[in-house]
């Protein structure tokens, strides 16, 4: 007996069943092409800083021991607030104390001479030069005396500000003229930016800046670059663009900012800045074509981290790009769009 599979009734081969191949579709995301302007924008940060000139040094001449200090590093002082206390160190106390021996003795010196004077024993050179010694000898005390050498002082604000540094400790001596405090006037601070050296050419004195507290950039103030360094910081690697800031402006020194400086403005076809993607050496996007993402060759004119101002001759306001899925998209791919609201 002959069993015959299910087959063509004369070829006697199985039939053959046509599988179509389905073509991919993308669901993707879309925006309209719209003309307009978008400025160039540097962001920058930094921190804020004394102003040329407003640092102020405090010391003594005269070496002291620091008997209390009443301020911190940061904190904020009115006109004639207590900084701290100091007193004379035992090297300055013994000076002090020298120097009123020397003048008492050359007191007593020019008494004698004076007496010898009179009775003819002594010339008129030796008493002119024993009135010399203790016309310097009075100087010396009157000197100390002005310093206040004597006893404990107390050193004051002499304007409002803040505490930029404190150089000492309570309890220690410090040498004659060495930083004790350094202080910087409330209404004389600025900003310190670093901009990249490729961005360096396009920031001017005399331009605005919105300058915030970073990192939320909150507290926008307007400020103007006063100076743009001609050197790299070896620190940051960057160069220092300096910004003057308005008094009153509520920025505590030392504080980390940030800086929006607008360089310029380019007119154009705007597209999201996430619609144009790198491809090599340029730059594509994707159009709505009849269903398809066709893709699309353009110039990237200028940009922010929003929008870009693009370039390519047939493209127009009103055109269909692809915003959202673009990078799993090939030309001529179909695609089911979804336009953002």
């Amino acid at each position: 007996m002959v069993f015959k599979h299910p087959s063509d009734s004369v070829t006697g081969q199985p039939p053959v069943t046509s599988i179509k191949e389905e073509t991919p579709v993308a669901h993707v995301k879309t925006e309209l092409l719209k003309n307009g302007t978008i400025d160039e924008i540097i962001l920058a940060y930094g921190n804020v800083i004394p102003a040329p000139g407003a640092q102020t040094t405090i010391s003594v001449p005269f070496e002291s021991r620091i008997i209390r200090l009443m301020v911190n590093e940061g904190q904020e002082v009115s006109q004639n607030d207590p900084l701290l206390e100091l007193g004379p160190s035992p090297d300055t106390h013994m000076k002090l104390k020298q120097a009123q021996g020397t003048y008492n003795a050359a007191n007593q010196a020019l008494k004698n001479m004076e007496r010898k004077f009179q009775l003819r024993l002594a010339t008129n050179d030796q008493l002119l030069q024993t009135q010399q010694i203790l016309e310097q000898a009075r100087l010396t005390i009157d000197s100390m005396k002005s310093q206040d050498i004597g006893g404990q002082k107390e050193l004051k604000a002499e304007v409002d500000g803040l505490v930029s540094k404190v150089s000492v400790n309570e309890g220690a001596l410090v040498p004659a003229g060495a930083p004790l405090l350094q202080l910087v006037p409330r209404n004389r601070l600025e900003m310190r930016l670093g901009v990249e050296l490729e961005d360096i050419d396009n920031i001017h004195e005399g331009m605005p800046v919105d300058l915030s507290r970073a990192p939320k950039q909150t507290g926008i103030v307007s400020g103007k670059v006063r100076k743009v360094s001609q050197s790299v910081n070896s620190s940051t690697h960057l160069v220092d663009v300096f910004i003057s800031i308005p008094p009153g402006s509520a920025f505590l020194l030392g504080q980390y900012v940030s800086g929006r400086i607008v360089v310029g403005s380019v007119k154009g076809l705007i597209v999201p800045r996430n619609a144009v993607l790198p491809e090599g050496d340029h730059f594509v996007l994707f159009v709505v074509r009849s269903g398809r993402a066709v893709k699309k060759d353009v110039r990237l004119l200028a940009e922010n981290s929003r929008e870009a101002v693009i370039k390519e001759d047939s493209l127009r306001p009103g055109d269909e790009v692809v915003t959202v899925g673009n990078y799993e998209l090939k030309d001529n791919m179909s695609i089911v769009g979804e336009p953002i609201k």
